[in-house]
C-alpha cells in the first residue's frame, strides 16, 4: 500500500481564491460543495506534479546508471554471464 502524499485528516485552512461568479452561482444552485470540489481538484493536480517529479527522478537515475556503465562497464559482469542454474550450483 502506498503512503498518501498528504494527510487528508489535516486541519482545514481558509484561503481566498478568485472564481468565475456565474460558475460559483450555478455550482451553488446545483448543490456542489465548492470547497470539497476545489480540494479534490487540488489533490489531483498535486498528485500529477508529484508523479512527474518521480518520473523525472527515475529518468535521471537511469541516465546516471547508463553513464556509469558506459564508463566502467557492467558491474558484476562475471555474474551476468552465469545462468540461473549455474548460480544454484555455486551456492
Amino acid at each position: 500500500m502506498r503512503s498518501p502524499l498528504f494527510n487528508p485528516e489535516a486541519r482545514r485552512r481558509t484561503v481566498s481564491i478568485t472564481l468565475n461568479a456565474e460558475l460559483v452561482a450555478r455550482a451553488t444552485d446545483a448543490g456542489i460543495n465548492i470547497s470539497r470540489t476545489a480540494e479534490e481538484a487540488l489533490a489531483r493536480a498535486y498528485e500529477a506534479v508529484e508523479r512527474e517529479r518521480v518520473r523525472q527522478d527515475l529518468r535521471e537515475a537511469a541516465r546516471m546508471v547508463d553513464e556509469y556503465v558506459a564508463l566502467h562497464g557492467m558491474p558484476f559482469e562475471d555474474w551476468a554471464s552465469e545462468s540461473p542454474a549455474d548460480a544454484d550450483h555455486a551456492a
